[in-house]
């Protein structure tokens, strides 16, 4: 089995893949605080109670985007494993060119999304992450990643709401209308139809600016990718496992 983790700003998602199936998934709160020890003792809890036995796991790759807890969670990973853990950075092959400034600073999410999106849909594909951040990244018909953007994420942009005067704290759930009646409800249209229509106008504007077909999927994942569901359009294609998926791609083809 392979055992796959995913870092991100605000919480920390694993899976234990046999061949292709995900047979399990693990979700732990990002603490800066934990130690090495503590992570260790907390993914071996989850796997009994999730019945995946730690020593049937003959690989492990690992993708972050905190830098400070990194090599914490690698300490735990190495302490669970007695197999070598393939880091998402530069110098490994992720299966598409990068055609950015600087292609070290892409994100392992990032990296992984495009991955992910590849194997499971092929290029040309446009993916939205709906994270912490809000990420939208163009994959070309050669499977080259051409760029993006990346925004204030759903959570995000409600907390900094929050923070005006007379503005309350509003969680992002329920059913939201386009047309706000009232404080709390002009706050979420804002916040979640108006992030849908931003990655949605994105997405287009990407489809044109690189002469994509029309028909590009359009895949979502990410921690409030299901909320934003319902005011994406119908052919959506969402794939809450994507980054997990990428990950795995991209250790197989390390592997080669």
């Amino acid at each position: 089995m392979l055992f796959a983790v995913d870092i991100g700003n605000t919480n920390i998602h694993a899976g234990a893949f046999e061949n292709d199936q995900l047979r399990a998934t693990f979700s732990l709160g990002l603490d800066m605080r934990r130690t090495a020890d503590e992570y260790a003792m907390l993914l071996r809890a989850i796997a009994a109670d999730k019945d995946v036995v730690l020593e049937e796991i003959t690989g492990v790759v690992l993708g972050s985007v905190v830098p400070t807890v990194t090599p914490i969670f690698l300490n735990a990973l190495k302490a669970l494993f007695d197999v070598p853990v393939t880091v998402i950075g530069p110098g490994v092959k992720t299966g598409f060119s990068i055609r950015l400034d600087n292609p070290a600073e892409l994100g392992a999410d990032l990296a992984a999304n495009a991955a992910g999106a590849i194997a499971c849909v092929g290029a040309p594909v446009i993916i939205v992450d709906f994270g912490t951040a809000t990420t939208v990244i163009a994959v070309d018909e050669r499977s080259a990643l051409q760029g993006g953007a990346i925004m204030p994420g759903v959570g995000m942009s409600l907390h900094a709401l929050d923070g005006a005067a007379l503005l309350p704290d509003v969680p992002a759930c329920g059913s939201v209308e386009a047309l706000g009646k009232n404080t709390p409800d002009c706050m979420r249209a804002g916040v979640v139809r108006g992030g849908a229509i931003a990655a949605c106008g994105l997405a287009e504007h990407y489809k044109r600016i690189l002469k994509l077909p029309m028909s590009t999927p359009l895949v979502v994942c990410g921690g409030y990718a299901e909320a934003m569901r319902a005011y994406l359009p119908a052919n959506t294609q969402y794939m809450p496992e994507l980054t997990l998926r990428g990950l795995m791609a991209i250790h197989r083809l390390n592997q080669k």
